[in-house]
């Protein structure tokens, strides 16, 4: 015996949870880039503070070091974050970067413990439209690289 009302079932089906199916997958992609993120501001505060450390022909200065790290954070950030980005990393949609040094912004001595801050807060496609629907902070992305000067 065949049932006729039983026909186009399976596309209300799909009409029904397709929304949730395309939520989890750009969830997935979203937190890909928020993964991607963390490891490139990561790799910036080592670079960073390797440039730091090292011994150089150029006189050592906060402002070199911040800019090594301005530099490699800025080409490969992935955002969907409005505001301005600047060369310098002194926008609002730019990565805060703070270098330490115990003795000031002057040369540091050796084996003096040498400190780059990273901090960006994170605005992608969905966790963006989360916090705001939410009202909850954006995701804070902090990575922070600790070398002692040659």
């Amino acid at each position: 015996m065949k049932f006729t009302y039983h026909r186009g079932t399976q596309i209300l089906e799909f009409a029904f949870l397709l929304p949730f199916f395309l939520l989890i997958i750009f969830l997935i992609i979203d937190f890909g880039f928020l993964v991607y993120n963390k490891a490139i501001i990561t790799n910036a505060s080592r670079e960073a503070a390797r440039r730091s450390t090292v011994l150089t022909a150029t006189p050592w200065s906060a402002a070199t070091v911040a800019a090594v790290a301005c530099n490699f954070a800025r080409n490969s950030l992935i955002s969907t974050r409005s505001g301005t980005r600047t060369t310098t990393c002194s926008g609002t949609a730019d990565p805060v970067i703070v270098v330490l040094n115990p003795n000031g912004n002057v040369p540091p001595n050796f084996n003096d413990p040498i400190t780059v801050q990273i901090t960006y807060v994170y605005s992608g496609f969905l966790t963006s439209t989360t916090t705001l629907l939410l009202r909850v902070n954006p995701w804070t992305l902090i990575a922070s690289t600790r070398m002692n000067h040659e």
